[in-house]
């Protein structure tokens, strides 16, 4: 009995895995989808910072954390006076400002500015000193490493602040330093004391600087503290919170692990279904000497089983191997920490039972073929006549439900019908791939002898370029339908932004410094004399003070009043060079009438007819409330969003004084003939800034490119790199089916060169359809998650085809490299 069951055993090993490069192929199959969805979760969970380092870079060694909940203009308090009354020792203030002017090599720019007592331990791990120290006295600083090498600054050289007082010094650099979580960030880090140096009690709302606490305690005091600093509307972050924090991979374990599934999936029922055909003398063989179908089958799928525990667990091995081999290239690519080292073996759990289950589902059915001939049909190959009405049942079932299912998706925005309905379409397709290759076969009499051969043979064996299109396909739709919904989702959201001002547009306000010929005059030697730069004009009450000191745009500007709702701010403009600098077109006859008429352009066309219109200046500190004046208002022709996010109304001089007012001027605004050069505002920065505008100040609008995020890219690699490494491996799959084809040409006299290629020929074919196939997929499936949200489908055309033409240039050398060699034995006659 034991002896039989090695013979089994040993039977199934050599006969239906395989030896040589047979066997490498048929495990890779199964291996390199679960290689890579195991490298993927490595990737993509090492990109998700551990608790322990979120809760490192945003409290130090804290306990938690407390801010008031407005802005720490004062002193920071003494510890007793906090909330909690928490012992000194065991607290530390931290300053922070997201927009800090800081004059760096004679050019103001904002930065983030953070300031603490960096001596103290519950500050560690906050930020990481690279050369130098941190500092520790008010006239010292640190940069950040991006931002002293982007400066040329070195250790010894100073920076100060753009409002600090004559009287106090600059900082002197004594460190260059870097953010865990982000090492390009432009920040610099202050010693205890630097900013209330620098402060000149002026300007320190404008920045938004905020004071808060790190404070280290046990669980009862930390307790204690909280609830009397949440009574008192205090914001409290306890390091509990910040760690708990879940990543999406964390949450649901086999997400990453759906695409490998279903790669395994397909190529288990690719391979098997081509190798049971292929081992029909063999089988029967078997059969002639007493193996009865029973025993074939499950000599089959133990064969099968062994493949697919071994690729499986070959690939979880290695996708850990390679995961970790990526650390030090994905660290260059995301310039900051990454996760630390973990495996998630609830994921790969996921993942390795769902591919064993997988695989074996894919090879039951195609080793029902060892039981399903005869022994004269195995030995004689004769091909079984099959019914074509089958498939084309199939082909019209699939097709015309996946069409009713994206229409419905569409019509209706149902989220799951849509995907469906595109698998079904891919699915129809492959179903209609045998009728392809016939007509391929049937048209290819001119062509060379190779691509001949190649297509016919094809045509003939229709059941294994199916099947290696069929696995290969299905990665083309995954790596599709990722860059064409990131694509889609960047497009939409490029077209749907608003800026503050027209494309190629220059503002400089004139928050320190009153208006002057001398600043349109400069910025004409900047950009050119010939560029038009004009006034942008508020009206405001005469006589009124800015509501914040230091700042002249505080002063309050009327505001456009419907009915007895305010609508938005009011600009001024008497000349058609300033309309058209707002408007980016010309005023009409009618609209140059109603202005020199004293009367208001309305630009929100929503505005019901017959409504009242006024103008009312809101009150501030010191100012009161000013009385609403009613307006003569005419609806100007229609304007766009960006002109729509500057004002709701046009008025000239003239009216603005009839309603009590005066004009006020905020900025200075200069059109460019074209895109803005990118170092124009260092450029700008140094020519205006001796006249009161500092560089951090000035704003070029430049088009909008949405950034995408670093999982997208991490996610768009991985799935071409899966449609890539999955063609070449049906493409290498096929190639070994055909090589006794590929031995018996040899012998009887067709050079190796033929050879090459045939197989290349075929590889291309197989390729193409694959590619055509997933980019049509791929579409789909894009498609219909943004059909029913009306974001139009942009796909990278460029893109794919680069990528397409590489995969198919790739599989085609590498199916070429793979031709027999002269000293193989035919084996399989």
């Amino acid at each position: 009995m034991r002896r039989e069951r090695d013979a089994v055993l040993w039977l199934a090993w050599r006969l239906v895995v395989g030896r040589g490069w047979r066997r490498f192929t048929l495990i890779a199959l199964f291996a390199v989808p679960v290689l890579l969805s195991t490298a993927a979760m490595q990737t993509i969970g090492v990109l998700n910072l551990s608790g322990a380092q979120k809760a490192r870079a945003q409290l130090g060694q804290a306990s938690f954390s407390m801010t008031p909940t407005t802005a720490g203009k004062e002193q920071p308090p003494p510890a007793p006076a906090l909330p909690g009354a928490p012992p000194s020792d065991a607290v530390v203030p931290i300053r922070s400002a997201l927009s800090f002017p800081m004059v760096i090599a004679g050019r103001t720019e904002q930065i983030a500015y953070r300031e603490s007592d960096w001596s103290s331990p519950l500050v560690s791990g906050m930020t990481r000193a690279l050369s130098g120290r941190l500092p520790n006295a008010p006239d010292e600083v640190a940069l950040s490493r991006s931002l002293a090498q982007e400066r040329h600054l070195v250790l010894g050289d100073t920076v100060r602040y753009a409002w600090a007082p004559e009287g106090a010094g600059p900082a002197r650099i004594v460190g260059t330093v870097e953010d865990p979580t982000g090492y390009r960030a432009r920040f610099a880090v202050g010693g205890p004391g630097l900013f209330s140096r620098w402060d000149d009690r002026t300007h320190t709302g404008l920045i938004g600087l905020s004071t808060g606490w790190l404070v280290r305690a046990d669980a009862a005091t930390e307790a204690r503290i909280t609830a009397a600093a949440t009574q008192q509307r205090w914001q409290v972050t306890t390091r509990r919170a910040v760690s708990s924090a879940t990543s999406l991979l964390e949450a649901q374990p086999g997400l990453l692990a759906v695409p490998g599934l279903a790669l395994v999936l397909f190529s288990a029922a690719a391979a098997f279904s081509i190798r049971m055909r292929r081992l029909g003398r063999q089988l029967a063989m078997l059969s002639a000497v007493g193996f009865s179908g029973e025993r074939l089958v499950r000599l089959a799928r133990f064969g099968g089983t062994a493949a697919v525990a071994i690729g499986t667990g070959t690939g979880v091995v290695g996708g850990i191997v390679l995961g970790q081999a990526l650390r030090p290239l994905l660290r260059s690519v995301v310039e900051r920490d990454l996760g630390e080292f973990s495996v998630p073996y609830a994921a790969l759990a996921v993942l390795a039972v769902g591919a064993a289950v997988s695989g074996v589902a894919g090879i039951w059915l195609p080793t029902r073929l060892a039981r399903t001939a005869s022994v004269r049909e195995r030995l004689t190959r004769a091909p079984r006549v099959a019914g074509r009405s089958r498939r084309h049942t199939v082909l019209a079932v699939c097709g015309a439900s996946g069409i009713l299912l994206l229409l419905f998706s569409a019509a209706r925005g149902a989220g799951v019908a849509g995907p469906v309905g595109a698998v079904l379409v891919v699915l129809a397709a492959l179903t209609a791939l045998p009728d392809l290759l016939h007509v391929l076969g049937r048209l290819c009499a001119g062509l060379p002898l190779a691509a001949r051969f190649a297509l016919r043979d094809l045509s003939r064996e229709r059941r294994r370029p199916v099947a290696a299109v069929a696995s290969s396909a299905l990665a083309v739709v995954l790596a599709v339908s990722t860059a064409s919904f990131v694509a889609s989702q960047t497009e939409q959201d490029r077209r749907t932004h608003v800026g503050s001002r027209h494309l190629n547009q220059v503002e400089l306000p004139l928050r320190n410094t009153e208006p002057s010929q001398a600043v349109p005059a400069t910025v004409r030697d900047v950009l050119g004399p010939d560029t038009p730069v004009e006034e942008v004009r508020t009206a405001t009450p005469a006589g009124v003070r800015p509501t914040a000191a230091g700042n002249r745009l505080s002063v309050p500007s009327a505001r456009l009043v419907i009915g007895s709702t305010p609508s938005g701010s009011v600009l001024v403009v008497d000349t058609p060079e300033q309309f058209r600098d707002l408007t980016g077109r010309a005023p009409s006859s009618r609209e140059r009438q109603a202005l020199d008429g004293a009367k208001a352009l309305l630009l929100d066309r929503g505005v019901p007819a017959g409504s009242p219109v006024a103008l009312m200046v809101p009150p501030g500190p010191g100012n009161a409330a000013s009385t609403p004046v009613a307006l003569d208002a005419v609806l100007a022709d229609p304007v766009d969003r960006a002109t729509l996010s500057q004002t709701k109304a046009l008025l000239s001089s003239a009216a603005a004084r009839a309603a009590g007012l005066v004009p006020f001027t905020v900025s200075y605004r200069a059109t460019l003939p074209g895109n803005p050069p990118a170092d124009l505002e260092e450029r700008l920065g140094r020519a205006v800034e001796p006249l009161g505008i500092p560089t951090s100040d000035i704003h070029v609008e430049r088009g909008y490119e949405p950034p995408v995020p670093v999982r997208w890219s991490v996610t768009l690699t991985i799935g071409a790199a899966i449609a890539l490494l999955s063609a070449m491996t049906a493409v290498a799959g096929a190639a070994q089916e055909i090589r006794p084809r590929m031995l018996l040409l040899r012998v009887i006299g067709f050079r190796g060169a033929v050879q090459r290629r045939i197989l290349a020929t075929q590889a291309a074919v197989i390729v193409t359809l694959a590619m055509v196939i997933g980019v049509l997929g791929g579409w789909l499936v894009a498609g219909s998650q943004l059909w029913p949200h009306d974001i139009p489908l942009a796909m990278p055309w460029s893109t794919i085809a680069l990528t397409a033409t590489g995969v198919a240039a790739a599989s085609s050398a590498l199916a070429a490299a793979l031709r027999p060699r002269t000293d193989s034995r035919l084996r399989e006659r």
